[in-house]
């Protein structure tokens, strides 16, 4: 019999669409910043945010330097033609507002209003539904703003806000970078005629060399600083100057080492004259750890020999991120197909083992020593089968019945399947649920899983005796929280950012398989929710469940 494959997970489809062409957009992008090619890259730009964001249009608006309150609003019309129109700053409406405050505007609805008409006719306006709008910013100077318009779903989303904001930055640096190339070139005629074209040229390939969007340095043979662009000085842990960075040995000013670097490769390059590249991982005084791309280039002389190296840094942490999400996704993707297959070859003894039992259970008279041995035979398919049933609910997308639900009966139903294990542990439960609590639109089974999950975690981490776990419930501001707290073992200090990972436990082998609080996790980030989780080695610990009350 022919057994259908779990549809994939349409999230971690768009999600690995998306990093592939954010990824290839920002090196578009690059390449027509080289090419100082202003039209192709706005023409780039819009093309990139409506397809990344899923919209019928997006629209570039620019501030104009000649005609100060005046914005120019350029889209691609139907033909990949541009559509322009010039318009003054009124002081009103979602730009201005972006403009205003620097921040991203997201509108849906009626108050969405544009008085732009890609045909140029000024007359009809977009029949905007939803629209977003990110300022272009960059180095303290706001270019302009982009904006997308009709979301293809019912509204742009806050990973939506993220990721315009993230294309806005880069898009900003590089039209700046462009229009600092078009400058330089301008006064560099302008400069061979009049004779400043020595001084000139410097301050440009300055501005230049600084308004680059990676950390970038250059050093002679002797490993002394030439010079140093913005973007390095400002990860010094102290300010400085380039002037009084220029002569200093590199690995000494930078990086406070007595020696060159290791792993460093900028001694091939001055040797060989190679390209090289290398990743390292780096700690701040905050031990945070980021992930860099570090590339050395050769500066040759006149006569071709290497004298100088230009060392690139970029920070790729988010990238690598990214990169892991999409390797997370694939493994869910085969972990669905492992699901469906353990759920078909395992489900059917296991049911046929749990009916019999219960079978047994009728037939066995009340004080027989067979009963024990029957009950943990009925104990034991019936946690392997919620062993499947996790597995499974992790790997596909769940259908979420919202309803309005009475938090306090979902924790009193949790209570009640877990009764008898409480008393066979000889566990105190100490409930303590508000009244007041409103009803909140929620999936009732899906929360009381989550009660009983936590509930049965603050069972197994219980080592003391006497042992209490404390269920409460209480309405903070416009939040509903569900405390589960319990006098057990605690979580060490290592393991607490690791807790909600899949198959991540602490548990002894066969006590746990990883998945409840991943699970447990995610049925309340659906929610709109989240955990919090408070802890003590050997005082215990509390987990906080926030959930938001409209």
């Amino acid at each position: 019999m022919t057994r259908a494959r779990p549809a994939p997970d349409p999230q971690s489809e768009t999600q690995a669409r998306r990093l592939r062409e954010t990824t290839c957009l920002q090196s578009e992008l690059a390449e027509l910043t080289l090419q100082a090619d202003l039209e192709g890259l706005h023409r780039r730009v819009i093309e990139g945010v409506r397809s990344l964001l899923d919209s019928e249009s997006a629209i570039l608006v620019l501030a104009e330097d000649r005609n100060p309150g005046w914005l120019t609003y350029k889209t691609l019309d139907e033909q990949s033609g541009w559509a322009f129109q010039l318009q003054p700053d009124e002081g009103r409406g979602p730009v201005s507002d972006c403009l205003r405050s620097g921040n991203v505007i997201n509108l849906e609805g009626s108050s969405v209003q544009i008085n732009f008409d890609p045909s140029c006719t000024g007359e009809t306006p977009i029949q905007a539904r939803s629209l977003i709008a990110a300022p272009l910013k960059t180095s303290g100077v706001t270019l302009g703003a982009i904006l997308a318009v009709n979301c293809s779903r019912e509204h742009y989303s806050a990973s939506d806000e993220e990721l315009i904001t993230a294309l806005a930055s880069t898009a900003a640096s590089a039209m700046q970078t462009v229009r600092l190339i078009q400058e330089y070139r301008v006064s560099r005629a302008d400069l061979e005629a009049g004779g400043w074209e020595l001084l000139e040229s410097h301050n440009f390939l300055r501005a230049l060399f600084d308004h680059l969007p990676v950390s970038l340095y250059i050093i002679d043979a002797d490993y002394q600083l030439v010079a140093v662009n913005q973007k390095r000085i400002a990860q010094m842990p102290a300010p400085v100057s380039a002037e009084a960075l220029s002569g200093q040995v590199c690995y000494r000013a930078l990086f406070n080492r007595d020696e060159p670097c290791i792993g460093c490769r900028a001694h091939e390059t001055l040797a060989q004259g190679l390209i090289t590249q290398r990743e390292e991982r780096r700690r701040n005084d905050r031990e945070e750890v980021s992930d860099w791309e570090i590339s050395s280039y050769p500066i040759r002389d006149d006569a071709g020999a290497v004298s100088q190296v230009m060392l690139f840094e970029q920070d790729v942490t988010e990238k690598r991120r990214l990169e892991a999400i999409l390797v997370q996704s694939e493994k869910l993707a085969a972990v669905g197909q492992l699901a469906a297959g353990v759920a078909h070859e395992i489900n059917n003894p296991l049911t046929a083992i749990i009916a019999n039992a219960q079978i047994l259970q009728r037939e066995l008279p009340a004080g027989s020593d067979l009963q024990e041995s029957v009950d943990l035979i009925a104990r034991a398919g019936a946690r392997a089968a919620q062993v499947v049933r996790n597995l499974l609910d992790f790997a596909r997308k769940e259908e979420y019945r919202l309803r309005p639900t009475d938090i306090n009966l979902t924790v009193e139903r949790a209570v009640e399947l877990v009764q008898h294990e409480l008393l066979a542990h000889g566990i105190q439960l100490r409930l303590d649920l508000d009244p007041k609590l409103p009803t909140l639109l929620a999936s009732p089974d899906h929360l009381q899983s989550v009660w009983l999950n936590l509930i049965l975690n603050a069972i197994d981490s219980l080592e003391k005796t006497p042992g209490w776990i404390s269920v409460s419930t209480r309405k903070k501001h416009r939040e509903i929280q569900v405390v589960v707290a319990d006098n057990g073992k605690g979580v060490p200090a290592e393991h607490i950012d690791r807790i909600f990972e899949p198959f991540y436990t602490t548990k002894s082998p066969g006590r746990g398989t990883g998945l409840g609080l991943s699970v447990s996790n995610r049925i309340v980030k659906q929610h709109g929710g989240h955990i919090q989780l408070e802890s003590q080695p050997g005082q215990g610990s509390a987990f906080t469940v926030i959930l938001s009350v409209p």
